[in-house]
């Protein structure tokens, strides 16, 4: 009888693999090196060799969760589809004007992302359809037939359609999709009033065109992935990740695959939710650090921010703006070009920088012995001592502690006047402060205090710079979950099955159509509970939380506001009206109650309940120090400005309740932790590593 579910995370450099026993508590680990050119070949290989080496056979395993990056790159690298885009005339060059939003106001020669569908891929057809959805102008199929001949002769595979004011009346675009599907059967097809149903048409072009560009890639990845696996013996359910935290099936990701741009992200986040809440915690850092990048997160109430928009291939990788505009549901985190494989380097000026460069998975760090040339956060954490080159990955991979030295030699050290040490630690500090202060501005625009926030830092580098980054941020608890490296995997085991509804339908709040706003979350419930039924779930574990898009009338920017279920009516009007006012006083502080308010967008999340998971010790329960130790290695302690002799220990040998004072290095497979000097740290009964600094 199949019994296990398993997470597999792609990263940058990494795919980790997560195999859990739900009614045993029982779970097990795997990492392999990422294939770039073809990420399922990582896939298939860690799905072998995590069942191989755990004696399980493919059968046993009920269902399989999966996170990727790959729409992501797919944007970034622009490999997608030729794609096309029919839109009303006089339009087609909405992709080129954006919203006049300028993320350099200086910079004369600012550029802006090129769209991902040239101009003369681009075409207006006759059509008009008014703001309230009555149509001006009928819609002209023969000329939508001669502009399909013409994309079909260019090459073009995929077609995105986003007519004015469709998210009022789909109509025409419906009209389309069945010609092209009638007479043009090899398209794949997108469409805004289903992909993104939502008031603003330069963000909503952006997103239809987005999901068209990558959606022949992903159909045929996520085919690959599921005939692979099944033709290795697994026999039950694929499910895919999404940017808002939920999963899905197959057959919704493969026609809305721009959700799940963030796909691999949003399972640290939720990782970060699923331990919060074990351990009581309401205020939380997420610290994700990776191969490549950095994500934080920040948990509140045990929940993690989401945001209704995300922005993918930045021209400038950390300034709003300056890349493609997607209104898509995501959870909202931000994220530093710092990870393990991040490049050090000598800039103009001549001073040391890190990143956002990455050596990646090929070649990766010098210390890999692939080829890698350049210096790398990991080979800095090499040479100060916080890497056991004989236990990398637990002793599958060697690490070369030479060619960790040699690069750091010739590429920072001899330009700079320095030792190899001094080189190392410079590294290990910019790329520890490059953190920090991003942390500290993401949590300080938000009006919170950093102090008050518990970090619990996972992937495979988070741990080894947790206790810095504690450190400069004055936080006084830091926590390292079990199998640490591979905590994103897990995360793919305790997300909910989620779907998301969005419909656009302006009005103020004091003059709302009740009868069209329970038409509209009517058709979103039957839409999400047929998407969720399809899976195989009961429809008594479906429940809905709806919300809207509110702003007072004249601002231009709204914000989320929740509202509550059931057939709404003018007695609902006081609630929904006092639950906007809380809304806007926490993101402003303040707010206004001689204004009249303004709904744009209708919100509903279609979700069942998240998995309930107990991981229990299966070890000796021994507290003995001796028990847990290794041995002893010098590793750098900036506190004391020199190499010190530290014990290291084997973090499986730690039962619940051992605790030990620092200086320590924890080693596990996928993940090593320091610990600094005045501090303590114990293991409690979820097998988390807790840190506390005196």
């Amino acid at each position: 009888m199949a019994k296990f579910k398993l997470g597999i995370d792609i990263g940058g450099t990494f795919t980790d693999f997560v195999i859990l026993d739900e009614e045993k508590g029982w779970m097990e680990v795997g990492k392999c090196l990422t294939t770039p050119d073809d990420p399922s070949r990582a896939v298939e290989t860690g799905f072998v060799e995590i069942l191989q080496k755990n004696g399980i056979t493919p059968d046993e395993v009920s269902i399989v969760i999966h996170g990727t990056t790959l729409v992501t790159n797919t944007i970034i690298e622009r490999k997608g589809a030729k794609t096309g885009l029919i839109t009303t005339k006089g339009f087609r060059d909405v992709l080129e004007m954006g919203n006049e939003f300028r993320y350099e106001l200086y910079d004369l020669r600012m550029e802006r992302p090129k769209p991902l569908v040239p101009r003369h891929w681009r075409w207006g057809v006759t059509q008009r359809v008014m703001r309230d959805g009555e149509v001006l102008v009928d819609l002209d199929l023969e000329e939508v037939r001669q502009v399909a001949w013409y994309l079909k002769d260019q090459g073009v595979t995929a077609v995105a359609i986003c007519l004015l004011h469709s998210y009022m009346n789909p109509d025409h675009e419906n009209k389309i999709l069945d010609l092209l599907k009638r007479e043009f059967p090899q398209f794949h097809v997108s469409i805004s009033s289903r992909v993104n149903p939502e008031i603003r048409e330069y963000e909503r072009t952006s997103t239809t065109m987005a999901n068209a560009y990558v959606q022949p890639l992903m159909k045929q990845y996520l085919r690959r992935i599921d005939s692979q696996l099944k033709a290795k013996g697994f026999r039950g359910a694929l499910y895919i990740m999404l940017s808002s935290g939920g999963i899905t099936s197959v057959n919704m990701a493969e026609e809305f695959p721009i959700r799940l741009c963030e796909s691999g992200p949003a399972a640290g986040a939720l990782v970060s939710s699923f331990h919060a809440a074990s351990l009581g915690i309401k205020d939380l850092i997420s610290f994700d650090m990776g191969g490549t990048t950095a994500k934080i997160c920040l948990i509140h109430d045990g929940k993690p921010s989401y945001s209704r928009e995300f922005e993918a291939a930045r021209l400038s990788r950390f300034q709003k703006g300056s890349g493609f505009s997607l209104k898509v549901p995501a959870i909202e985190m931000i994220e530093i070009g710092a990870g393990g494989g991040s490049v050090g380097y000598i800039d103009r000026l001549g001073l040391m920088k890190v990143g956002p460069e990455s050596a990646g998975a090929s070649p990766g760090p010098a210390c890999y012995g692939f080829g890698g040339e350049h210096p790398t956060v990991t080979d800095a954490a090499l040479l100060l001592g916080y890497l056991n080159p004989q236990y990398f990955l637990g002793g599958e991979m060697s690490l070369k502690l030479d060619a960790a030295r040699k690069a750091l030699k010739e590429k920072l050290a001899d330009p700079l006047g320095v030792s190899v040490e001094e080189a190392a630690i410079g590294m290990n500090k910019i790329v520890t402060e490059n953190m920090a202060m991003a942390t500290r501005i993401h949590i300080t625009e938000k009006g919170k205090d950093p102090r008050k926030y518990v970090l619990m830092a996972f992937g495979g580098a988070g741990p080894i710079h947790a206790f810095r980054i504690a450190e400069i941020m004055k936080l006084k608890k830091i926590i390292c979950p079990a199998a640490a490296g591979t905590a994103s995997a897990l995360g793919l085991l305790v997300a909910p099955l989620a779907v998301d509804y969005v419909r656009s339908h302006m009005a103020r709040l004091d003059k709302l159509d009740w009868e069209q706003v329970n038409h509209i979350f009517g058709e979103m419930e039957n839409e999400g509970a047929e998407a969720l039924l399809s899976t195989g779930v009961d429809h008594r574990e479906i429940f809905f939380e709806r919300s809207a898009d509110m702003r007072y009338v004249g601002q231009f920017y709204e914000i989320p506001s929740p509202l509550p279920g059931g057939r709404l009516g003018s007695e609902n009007l006081p609630r929904i009206v006092e639950d906007f006012y809380q809304s806007y006083e926490l993101a402003f502080g303040r707010h206004l109650t001689d204004s009249p308010i303004q709904v744009l967008t209708w919100r509903l999340r279609a979700s069942c309940p998240s998995p309930s998971l107990k991981i229990q010790y299966s070890g000796k329960r021994s507290t003995d120090e001796l028990s847990g130790i290794k041995g002893k290695r010098k590793a750098y302690y900036p506190e004391e400005g020199e190499f010190v002799a530290t014990k290291v220990y084997d973090r499986y040998s730690l039962a619940p309740g051992s605790t030990f004072p620092g200086p320590a290095i924890i080693e596990e497979r996928e993940s090593t932790t320091i610990v600094g000097f005045h501090s303590r740290f114990h293991i409690d009964e979820d097998l988390n590593l807790i840190i506390e600094r005196e």
